[in-house]
């Protein structure tokens, strides 16, 4: 195969080479990408495989270049860009004092145990705050897409994991802006004066380019030049500004975070970042060597502080000084044990500047392919890993946690049981309003919590999977249980579980699949809700009903706006 390659690398002509080579790190990425994402692991860990694969480790196929390396750059700039996107004002004023203090000093630690047991490993001069500052962040991508498939965004520990995030994305610009001098006193606060300048050129923007944009964003082609025009100016203004071109692409994201167009403009670019972040992750893959004894021993440590300290440190910070749950406080921990594509590029930064030589470089490469890859298991498992490894946080086990606080209950016995409260649970919540003193719910959304808990319902923070929420449950008084969420492994838990305390339970339970509804009644459940297939029924009986009579639909539509202002009250007013 690979004297196959080789030959046809031979025949094509010199001015074609290039496009050879891209098609080559494209090919080979997508098909390593596609198996790779059947075992539901993250693609950027497959981009890098390729570049080992086609680089000096792997077949040789593909020499580096300069162009490739622009190339690469070009999609370090729309990484930054998109990362800009997301700094919203509205999302800062929201990370609470938590988020903001554990972030912080957690990044501190980190960067600090791995400073100096570098130092203490023979690492000497700057090299040091290359692997501190590798070590401190953690993949925002990454970890917002799992949860988001796992439909955990909205939940508390999701909540404090964003919040962090976002300080850590900061903390990144920063460090990104100072690695890019020679670290002195003087070249650092001049840096840093630059990038306070693109900070408020971007902020002054944000107010003022509304209008450009709804102008532009009458054509899409025109809307996606704009964006890309925006982009491109502060990324050549903060290149004569003597600063990385990706530190402009990020602020020229920030102007345009608060944009009424925000979303349409991610849609349009998001093609592009893609195609140019393979190229710059294939790139990074050809550039790794093998790794030395010294460096394979800091590898091995630096997997430690990772996967191990780092979760730790922050699951102490949340627990106790943030105050929130032993439940919460380990799932916010777990969530970011890893490493950052912030890390890959401060690792790139250092080996242009040559502070950081082959050896360490693939090194801190390999720590992100190998702690991105875990996480999709540790986050896949991580109520499991729960029950496993949560006993560190027992220290803090007379403490009051935030969402027992959040939390109400009045004295009468509860007959009716709801967990998910959100659509569908509003739904029931409605039907049995009469009987209020009757009902408890719980709920994974901190918001809905504080709401139920103001109109004096009874409510408790968590999930079906919870076992410290079901053991506070006395299920012997119960006739009812409603699950409006589609988890077939906490719904099957939760039948059985219920079973066994009290047949006479009515379980009600809901699910996505055809099959896990067949599951979910060979367990015991009672009955089975299957929205999407009710939904279905819905819509054709409602598209016949129109078709008859189109005069229906406003008298529908003005009925629907009504219901649904009354469910919005019911649970936010």
């Amino acid at each position: 195969m690979v004297d196959i390659l080789s030959f046809i690398a031979a025949q094509i002509p010199e001015h074609l080479f290039l496009l050879f080579e891209i098609g080559m790190m494209i090919i080979l990425a997508g098909i390593i990408g596609y198996i790779l994402k059947l075992f539901k692991q993250p693609l950027i860990p497959s981009y890098i495989i390729a570049g080992i694969v086609l680089g000096p480790l792997g077949i040789g196929l593909i020499k580096n270049n300069e162009t490739l390396l622009v190339l690469s750059e070009i999609g370090v700039a729309f990484l930054l860009f998109f990362a800009g996107l997301e700094i919203h004002l509205k999302k800062l004023k929201e990370v609470g004092k938590s988020a903001l203090f554990a972030g912080s000093f957690q990044m501190a630690i980190l960067f600090a145990l791995a400073f100096f047991i570098s130092t203490w490993l023979g690492i000497n001069n700057k090299i040091p705050i290359y692997v501190g500052l590798v070590v401190a962040f953690s993949s925002t991508m990454v970890v917002l897409k799992l949860l988001a498939d796992k439909r955990e965004l909205n939940s508390l520990h999701g909540r404090i994991v964003i919040g962090i995030l976002l300080i850590q994305d900061i903390a990144a610009i920063i460090a990104l802006t100072v690695l890019t001098t020679d670290l002195s006193i003087i070249s650092m606060s001049i840096a840093l004066l630059k990038a306070l300048g693109f900070a408020i050129v971007a902020f002054i923007l944000s107010k003022i380019i509304n209008p450009v944009f709804k102008i532009a964003a009458r054509n899409t082609e025109l809307l996606l030049l704009t964006s890309l025009t925006l982009l491109f100016i502060f990324a050549v203004g903060s290149y004569i500004a003597e600063l990385s071109l990706i530190i402009g692409a990020f602020f020229a994201g920030v102007a345009l975070a608060n944009s009424d167009y925000k979303t349409e403009i991610q849609g349009k670019i998001l093609p592009l970042r893609d195609f140019f972040a393979v190229i710059f992750f294939v790139a990074l893959g050809m550039q790794l060597t093998l790794i030395s004894k010294q460096f394979l021993i800091l590898l091995l440590v630096l997997i430690v502080l990772v996967m191990i300290i780092k979760p730790l440190v922050i699951m102490l910070l949340v627990r106790g000084v943030g105050g929130y749950s032993k439940r919460t406080s380990f799932l916010t921990g777990n969530s970011l044990a890893q490493t950052s594509e912030f890390s890959l590029i401060i690792a790139t930064i250092g080996l242009s500047l040559g502070y950081i030589n082959q050896g360490l470089f693939s090194a801190l490469v390999l720590l992100t392919v190998l702690t991105m890859g875990a996480t999709t298991y540790l986050i896949k498992y991580d109520k499991q890993l729960f029950g496993l490894f949560g006993w560190p946080l027992n220290i803090f086990k007379k403490m009051k946690s935030r969402e027992e606080i959040l939390e109400y209950s009045s004295p009468e016995k509860k007959k009716i049981i709801i967990f998910g409260c959100h659509r569908m649970g509003s739904l029931f919540l409605r039907y049995f309003a009469k009987r209020k003193k009757e009902i408890l719910t719980v709920d994974y959304d901190p918001g809905i919590i504080r709401s139920l808990n103001e109109k004096k319902i009874s409510c408790i923070y968590g999930d079906l999977t919870n076992s410290e929420v079901l053991e506070r449950i006395n299920f012997k008084d119960v006739d009812l249980i409603i699950s409006t969420i589609p988890d077939i492994d906490g719904n099957a838990m939760l039948v059985k579980k219920i079973k066994q305390v009290n047949k006479k339970i009515i379980f009600i339970a809901t699910a996505e699949r055809i099959s896990n509804a067949e599951q979910l009644y060979k367990l015991g459940a009672d009955y089975v809700l299957l929205p999407k297939v009710i939904s279905g029924e819905v819509g054709f009986n409602l598209a016949k009903k129109l078709m008859k009579n189109r005069r229906n639909i406003t008298k529908m539509k003005n009925e629907q706006k009504e219901y649904l202002e009354n469910i919005h009250h019911l649970l936010y007013d």
